[in-house]
């Protein structure tokens, strides 16, 4: 135990722990101090987390260890603890040494919008974020262990079993790693040697994980759900692979170039260029010094692994229905592209290092373009959460009002049945939120109200306003909606948008 102190103490396991934490820490303090839910968290103060028909198996357990309870603060600070110890392990599955790399990994990992995303979601973020390092330990054992791939096997059905999406993480870290060994000049064999491993943990581990769901399902005597399409992930089609491979490439240059995470205003789009630019040309160089051309099968393992990249990116597509939403909760794992830049630009210098005095110019002008992205990052992260902030508000002094005219409308008696028909309009409502053109991709941080369903009013109205209603939905709201009494009524808070038939409570909102 004191030699495992000890080895902690050292400061390429230190540097990044404490980087990330504090980091983290800067980044997501405002969200993790005070209580801005959004249109999941209503329904969600407490949750078992018992996903299994989301093929969620293991969330339960991850996110048991803070208690089922929506708390922020501790779901906050274990979700930034987890990704400070993911940066540990990146940084030693890379053998990063430099200072500035053991800062600079942790800040990209900490502050990538992805993580705000998944913030606003903070019922379940420290379940995700275990989730996300055991798929980095995962990659991290099998490559630093004679058969520790069989340990990653297990990592990762763990991995799986909490969040499917961050597999693509421990694919990205396999590929990155198979491309530095192939600059490094390695011989066929280590290559060979690590793509086996990896090859077998992805293998195993992904029917570990399946079998598992599978006993899961049995005993609790349930079926996959049909969200996202998860009941469709062991039932794809071959005629359907082609279209589904397309659409992970197609989606990927999409995201890369249009997504607005990476490049959203002039100086992230030079820092992007610049950044992704050099990179390419150190890679080159690198290939030129250690003189990796004059073998045929570098050439070809070196394009095999890019052209990869996407398919990696977004593995998880051929886990879900094509109709889906793919939204920035499941793109974590793009931040291991900046951090890869961020480990070629140090490989870069390594390899050069008789001319250290003359790379002092690139050197500083990589280290603060990074830096600068994160601090984008961080204003992005912090503009997000502000727009939660609004929505709440807003979204409170609605459900005041609303309230308010339930109880003051003539024939209305305590756990009268109410249906409320629609979404607020936005003729009655326009779009308020300041922050489109940031948080329009933050999934979970966007938009100008809280509310979608009926459920959600009476969750909300329950927890903050400490009033109790009867919210029906189903039939009832889609009779409604047809009917020609409906067509008659005027949107909320129009005198004549409320009306009682038949006992029942009909409001319209759109």
């Amino acid at each position: 135990m004191e030699k495992l102190i000890n080895k902690l103490k050292e400061e390429q396991y230190k540097i990044p722990f404490m980087s990330g934490i504090v980091i983290g820490l800067i980044t997501h303090m405002f969200m993790i101090v005070n209580k801005f839910p959004n249109g999941d968290s209503l329904t969600n103060f407490y949750f078992d987390q018992n996903m299994v028909t989301s093929g969620r198996w293991f969330l339960t357990v991850a996110c048991g260890i803070s208690s089922f309870y929506d708390l922020n603060f501790v779901n906050g600070l274990l979700a930034i603890i987890f990704i400070a110890i993911s940066a540990v392990f990146v940084t030693r599955f890379f053998d990063v040494k430099k200072k500035t790399t053991l800062i600079l990994v942790p800040a990209v990992m900490v502050t990538f919008p992805a993580v705000a995303a998944t913030m606003s979601y903070m019922y379940t973020v420290d379940g995700y974020m275990l989730g996300l390092l055991f798929a980095i330990i995962a990659a991290y054992v099998s490559k630093k262990y004679k058969f520790g791939f069989f340990a990653g096997m297990i990592f990762l059905a763990l991995s799986l079993g909490t969040y499917q999406a961050y597999v693509s993480v421990a694919i990205l870290l396999c590929l990155f790693d198979i491309i530095f060994t192939v600059i490094d000049n390695e011989d066929i064999y280590t290559l060979w040697n690590k793509g086996f491993k990896y090859l077998m943990m992805g293998i195993g581990g992904s029917a570990l994980y399946y079998a598992i769901l599978k006993i899961c399902l049995l005993v609790q005597h349930k079926e996959l759900d049909t969200y996202q399409g998860i009941n469709e992930m062991t039932h794809i089609s071959l005629s359907s692979i082609p279209e589904r491979i397309y659409g992970m490439y197609y989606d990927f240059a999409a995201f890369a170039f249009s997504g607005r995470i990476f490049v959203n205003n002039l100086l992230t789009m030079i820092i992007m260029s610049t950044i992704v630019s050099a990179s390419m040309v150190a890679i080159f160089v690198l290939f030129v010094k250690n003189k990796v051309y004059k073998k045929w099968y570098s050439w070809l393992i070196l394009f095999l692994c890019i052209g990869l990249m996407p398919f990696g990116a977004n593995t998880v597509l051929l886990l879900m229905s094509q109709t889906g939403e793919y939204h920035l909760v499941m793109r974590l794992q793009w931040e291991i592209f900046i951090v890869a830049i961020v480990i070629i630009s140090e490989r870069t210098i390594t390899a050069f290092e008789t001319v250290k005095d003359k790379l002092i110019i690139p050197k500083t002008v990589s280290v603060v373009l990074v830096a600068l992205l994160c601090y984008n990052f961080l204003l992005m992260d912090n503009i997000a959460y502000f727009n939660m902030q609004q929505q709440y508000e807003k979204s409170y002094a609605y459900c005041v009002r609303l309230l308010d005219r339930i109880e003051q409308t003539e024939g209305y008696v305590q756990g009268m049945p109410i249906c409320l028909v629609g979404e607020i309009s936005e003729k009655s409502y326009p779009p308020t939120e300041l922050t489109y053109d940031i948080t329009s991709k933050i999934r979970g941080t966007d938009k100008s109200f809280l509310f979608y369903r009926g459920e959600q009013y009476e969750e909300f109205i329950k927890n903050y306003l400490g009033a109790t209603l009867n919210i029906l939905e189903g039939d009832y709201v889609v009779d409604m909606y047809y009917s020609e009494e409906y067509s008659t009524m005027s949107s909320f808070p129009d005198k004549n948008s409320i009306k009682i038939v038949n006992g029942i409570m009909f409001i319209k909102l759109e």
